[in-house]
């Protein structure tokens, strides 16, 4: 083989190894495709078996929490139902299904909010609704019933809705009896200083004006007209424009369930509610007829609602007319059956119920045992509370298994007589009363003023102990009950 075909056979060869070359290349690229292609198929399947496994689970998570809100549903139901029930309201399932989808529709948030406690619970309870919405099943319900559509139809059904400094809780503050009588001895001093806060200490006006509600017995009339009850000793009317008096005082709500109501005639104490309405101050236990003296009256504040009614048995010598069907005048309990049966209807309609109560002895400041008896009626028929008046004087506060009775607050701006009073405050939950205290005050020489030195104010303290068959009261006017006392209940 001579050069020429030894060159020509190692090109050949050179070709031929490319050749190989590029077919391993090839086959290399092939692999590494079919491979990238067969990683890519498995990665295709695996996701859709993914997605179908997550589909799967999501149809499975969704059945189970649709399950669950219903489930939530059913216990909310249930708890509507207990709270229809306890109020003697017997209610078709789909009302009660009605109202939980109205709530589902209207408080979407407050929901979710509640079904995230029934799955930490399993259950919802009147309180977790209150925790939830802010409001109670009361005033959910009154809603719900469109009872607080607006102000004016609230008015209608005797509810008043405020707002509060502070979240959660109702703050009430009570005083006693308050008599603006013009030719009497308060009337001249103020007249003398023209001064609110020289008659009754910034101290307790601030706190007055600063309670959610504030409350007393309204001891007097306003009017321009009317006469004097013939043969009654002592008369109390005010003129119309002592009504700002009342204002400065911050006064919500007053008790006209009382003895000097009716002082002047039917035209007078018709003036006094007139001129209570335009102040846009509230009354109970009096009304130009029956069904107006029975009226409760009705609080929401934070949510909570507060309700008020007030009777009067309070007379030896009976000058005060109890209103009829078409006629003036007030509600009374020397026969307890009438006033038992309105504070059982009232108790159903709110959350917290005080019952008011001229009684008792004046210027007694031991409690008698009609007191005792009727006020364990009034608790027992569902009232939380029973405050009373007339006496004049502090009389003693009695707990007992269904509530406390303070049997009266005294006299709190009414003469010149030096005596204690003071102020009763109530802090309200949903849940009820949370706490209870006392303001330590004394009237003297026409004016009433907060007792600021410690000496003084334990004195008062340790009085009303001593008056009180079980309570303590600490040094800053906190009572309690004293549980270990054997005592009536």
């Amino acid at each position: 083989m001579n050069e020429f075909e030894q060159a020509e056979e190692r090109r050949k060869r050179q070709r031929e190894e490319i050749k190989q070359k590029r077919i391993r290349q090839l086959r290399r690229r092939m692999t590494i495709s079919g491979c990238i292609l067969l990683c890519i198929i498995i990665a295709l399947a695996a996701f859709a078996v993914n997605v179908a496994k997550k589909k799967k689970l999501a149809a499975e998570q969704k059945k189970q929490l649709e399950q669950e809100i219903a489930q939530m549903n059913e216990s909310l139901n249930d708890c509507y139902n207990t709270f229809l029930t306890d109020n003697g309201v017997s209610a078709e399932k789909s009302d009660v299904t009605a109202f939980t989808k109205w709530l589902e529709k209207n408080y979407s948030e407050e929901m979710d909010d509640l079904f995230s406690v029934y799955q930490k619970n399993k259950k919802i309870t009147a309180q977790d609704i209150y925790d939830s919405f802010g409001a109670t099943l009361h005033v959910l319900s009154d809603t719900y019933e469109g009872k607080l559509k607006d102000e004016a139809t609230a008015a209608k059904n005797h509810i008043y809705e405020k707002k509060a400094a502070e979240n959660g809780t109702v703050q009430i503050t009570a005083a006693g009896d308050l008599c603006l009588e013009e030719d009497g001895y308060v009337l001249d001093y103020y007249d003398t200083v023209n001064d609110l806060s020289k008659c009754i200490s910034k101290t307790i006006l601030d706190q007055t004006n600063a309670a959610d509600i504030f409350f007393l017995n309204h001891e007097y009339c306003i009017s321009d007209r009317g006469t004097p009850l013939e043969d009654k000793y002592y008369v109390f009317r005010a003129k119309p424009e002592r009504m700002k008096l009342l204002e400065q005082m911050g006064t919500d709500i007053v008790s006209i369930a009382n003895n000097h109501i009716y002082d002047y005639g039917a035209d007078a104490m018709d003036d006094t509610i007139d001129l209570l309405d335009q102040a846009k101050i509230t009354h109970v236990g009096g009304g130009t007829n029956l069904d107006e003296a029975k009226q409760p009256t009705y609080y929401i504040i934070n949510g909570i609602k507060i309700g008020f009614v007030a009777a009067s048995e309070g007379e030896q010598y009976k000058f005060t007319p109890e209103a009829t069907d078409s006629t003036t005048g007030i509600l009374t309990s020397y026969d307890t059956t009438e006033y038992n049966q309105v504070i059982a209807d009232a108790s159903k309609e709110c959350d917290y119920l005080i019952a008011y109560v001229h009684w008792g002895t004046e210027d007694e400041d031991m409690y008698n045992s009609t007191q005792t008896e009727h006020g364990k009626e009034f608790l027992k028929s569902g009232a939380d509370i029973v405050i009373g008046g007339h006496p004049h004087v502090l009389q003693g506060i009695e707990y007992t298994e269904d509530g406390p009775i303070v049997y009266s607050l005294g006299d709190f701006w009414f003469n010149d007589e030096t005596k204690y009073t003071g102020l009763l405050n109530l802090e309200i939950t949903s849940e009820g009363l949370k706490q209870m205290s006392f303001t330590p005050c004394e009237q003297k020489d026409s004016q009433t003023q907060y007792l600021n030195n410690a000496e003084s104010q334990r004195a008062l303290f340790d009085h009303l102990q001593e008056i009180s068959p079980n309570i303590t009261i600490d040094d800053t006017g906190v009572i309690t009950e004293l549980k270990d006392v054997d005592a009536e209940s």
